[in-house]
């Protein structure tokens, strides 16, 4: 009989990760499902663990289960990208969650638990996800979400840094230090120019904040970034917010929430499968909240690569 194993990020939220293991532990003894848990201990170790139980428990895996957020199932994604027979599963333990909103898994843990073990016999719903290859690094990283280039990953830097995210986490309002990160860092981020290459057309675009390359709707704890962007087609959108005044910025950071940004003429839209993004001055980049580096970049839709247990 084959096995579901978990990967549990216990300190994910703020010690939710560990919060929501219990409760799955004790669902799935009571039901007596059989399974095996690994729990990571340093950035980057999910990665490691679905690799090496990909390689050894290959023809044993009903599914590889992410617990905790949308870091976790980056990690996750980043080592089962070896081995696309194995079903991805994810339970949601973090505290943006936006990979739950994206590729709709239920918001209880033991609701997402539930569809899971009932589904196990499905084959699971094959999705894109998105590789990209950083100039200088050996080893390419993949995202599933979303990808982030200048302002946003400096935010996300900034919040994944910050003492009061735990705090505000304990109370579920995570997101107010997204808010209070951005809120910082509005008024000494400095603006530079990109240039674009999608699908062989160039576009540049002058006094950038950031660019965005979505994989689905989703991104930063919940703000409708790409409205249009569906998973399963083949093309990332991206979002390029330019030439805005740091006051209007804020402005379209409120509306995003809503997916109303768009209507702003200095929010450009493109679609595209292969992505080039480079800047005058280096800028960060992140992938699904998690920083990788700096630009260049190249992106590339890695087209319906793995299968998700999701409804």
């Amino acid at each position: 009989m084959k096995l579901f194993i978990f990967i549990v990020n216990q300190k994910a939220g703020n010690g939710k990760g560990l919060r929501v293991w219990n409760k799955l532990k004790q669902e799935l003894e009571k039901k007596k499902i059989d399974y095996r848990s690994f729990f990571t201990k340093y950035p980057n170790h999910a990665a490691e663990l679905a690799r090496q139980i990909g390689s050894m428990f290959e023809d044993k895996v009903e599914a590889v289960i992410a617990v905790g957020g949308d870091g976790t199932i980056n990690e996750v994604v980043n080592g089962m990208v070896y081995y696309p027979e194995i079903k991805v599963g994810y339970i949601p333990a973090g505290s943006g969650n936006d990979f739950s909103r994206g590729f709709n898994v239920p918001k209880s843990p033991l609701d997402a638990l539930t569809f899971i073990v009932r589904n196990k016999a499905s084959k699971g719903k094959w999705f894109d996800i998105g590789k990209c290859k950083i100039r200088g690094k050996s080893n390419s990283s993949y995202f599933v979400s979303s990808l982030g280039t200048g302002f946003d990953a400096a935010v996300s830097k900034l919040t994944n840094e910050s003492k009061m995210k735990k705090y505000l986490n304990k109370i579920h309002m995570g997101s107010i230090a997204y808010v209070g990160a951005l809120i910082r860092l509005l008024f000494t981020y400095r603006l530079t120019n990109v240039s674009l290459h999608i699908d062989g057309k160039d576009y540049q675009y002058e006094n950038v904040w950031f660019v965005t390359v979505s994989n689905q709707p989703f991104y930063g704890g919940g703000m409708k970034i790409a409205p249009k962007a569906n998973p399963k087609d083949g093309f990332f959108d991206i979002t390029v917010v330019h030439n805005l005044s740091r006051v209007k910025l804020l402005f379209v950071f409120v509306t995003v929430f809503f997916g109303a940004h768009t209507k702003f003429e200095e929010i450009a839209q493109h679609k595209g499968a292969n992505i080039k993004v480079e800047s005058d001055e280096k800028i960060l980049v992140h992938a699904d909240g998690e920083l990788i580096g700096q630009t260049p970049i190249q992106v590339e839709v890695q087209h319906r690569k793995l299968s998700f247990m999701v409804k």
